[in-house]
This record gives structure tokens, sequence and C-alpha cells, in this order.
């Protein structure tokens, strides 16, 4: 596999064209190519930023957390979006240049418009895109990355019915393609000053490329998951 960075120019706050600066900066993509990008650029591309000096951030949070889990121990308040826990909603005020940047905006389907996008401007037809964002992980230090949409492949790789090394048939054993892409992503693209938002993955083995919404294949629904019991009584 091979990641590789590109290398933009600053967006700026509080809105920025970036199919622009994707015309000016992506080199010429490969079928099979997974190209993800960053949820900063997304959200600045739709405008989604607010002057700090207009915004309390404690009710950004509030209004834009899809639920809220309160921890007085600790300053930053921890919260579920996009089927993850990130904190303080994902808002950010990093690169922002005086603005909150918050969260973007239909993510799946901005996912599918960046698809469409890619196919067309580099004449492709196996592409897939990833929105990544940054999210700590309970007893672990530092960020890493994670995928909020994805759109034109399958974002999960089933191993169920294939033989292990004893010749044991796997029941129930699969991959996360997104997730883990777009953790070794963001590893590439860097978390302050790199402005490299957008990472070329090449080479990813296993991927099924296709149209369609797969969200459903990703995210597993609260009464289907194990770790329910961590954060049931906080869901509205």
């Amino acid at each position: 596999m091979k990641f590789i960075p590109v290398k933009t120019k600053i967006m700026e706050p509080p809105q920025e064209d970036l199919y622009s600066v994707l015309d000016a900066s992506v080199p010429e993509l490969k079928n099979g190519d997974i190209v993800c990008i960053s949820s900063k650029v997304v959200a600045i591309h739709q405008g989604r930023t607010v002057r700090i000096s207009e915004a309390d951030k404690a009710e950004l949070v509030k209004r834009e957390a899809d639920h809220l889990i309160h921890a007085d121990y600790h300053p930053f308040p921890l919260t579920i979006k996009f089927n993850t826990f990130l904190g303080a909603a994902g808002i950010d005020e990093s690169n922002g240049n005086g603005y909150y940047i918050l969260p973007p905006e239909r993510v799946f389907e901005t996912a599918a418009e960046l698809h469409g996008y890619f196919k067309k401007r580099h004449n492709i037809t196996d592409i897939g895109v990833i929105i990544t964002d940054s999210r700590s992980l309970p007893f672990r230090f530092g960020a890493m990355g994670v995928a909020i949409a994805c759109w034109g492949f399958s974002p999960i790789a089933s191993h169920v019915g294939k033989k292990d090394l004893f010749g044991r048939e796997i029941k129930y054993e699969r991959s996360n393609l997104a997730d883990a892409v777009a953790a070794a992503a963001n590893l590439v693209s860097g978390e302050v000053a790199e402005c490299q938002p957008v990472v070329i993955a090449r080479g990813v083995p296993e991927v099924v490329f296709g149209d369609g919404d797969r969200s459903a294949d990703l995210i597993v629904k609260p009464e289907e998951d194990i770790f329910r019991i961590l954060y049931e009584r906080f869901l509205k």
C-alpha cells in the first residue's frame, strides 16, 4: 500500500470552495484509489464556521452534538457525533484563524458528491472517498483518524467462510477497511501545520468498489452494539 499526502493551499474560513482546491492540487488518480479528505476542509467548503469572538463554544457543542456526555472531572465535554465518540462534537479552532470550525453536514451525501466529482474529473470507475476526522480512544493518549463517511466501496471486508491456519471456518470476523484507511491517512496527513488535508490511499487490499450508500454496512445500531452499556444512558 501507498499513502500519498497531497499538499494544498490553505483553505481559509469563513468559506472557500473545496473543488477548486482539489482541481489545483490532486494529481492523476488511478482506478482502485481511495481519496481521504479531512472533515475540516469539507466544513470550510460548506461555510460551517463561526467567529470565536461571536460564539460560546459550550453552547455550540450542545447544539452540534448528537448526544452529550457530562464529565465534571474533565474540562472538555465528550460527545457522540457521526456515530463515534468525539471531543466537543468535533468542533475545532486549530487552523481556524479566529473561527470555530463546526462539523460538516450531510457527510455521506457529500462523500457521494466527491465520489462523482473524482470519477468525472479523472475518468475512472473504481474510486473510493472517505471523509476523516480525529478522535481519542478510551485508555489511550493521542488522536487517530476515523471515517465519518465513505462512498464508492464496501467499508467492511467479510472473512466469513474462510479457513484459519488450522482449518477452522471463520464464523463472524470482518475487517473495518474504512476506519483502518482513515487512521493511516491521518497519520500521513498530520495534525498541525502540514496543510495536507487530502491523502490518496493506493493498493488497499480486499476493497470491493461500487456506488451506493453503504453506511448501514459500517455503522452498528445501538440495540446491536456490544458497547451500548457504556453510553446508553446518555442517548437522547
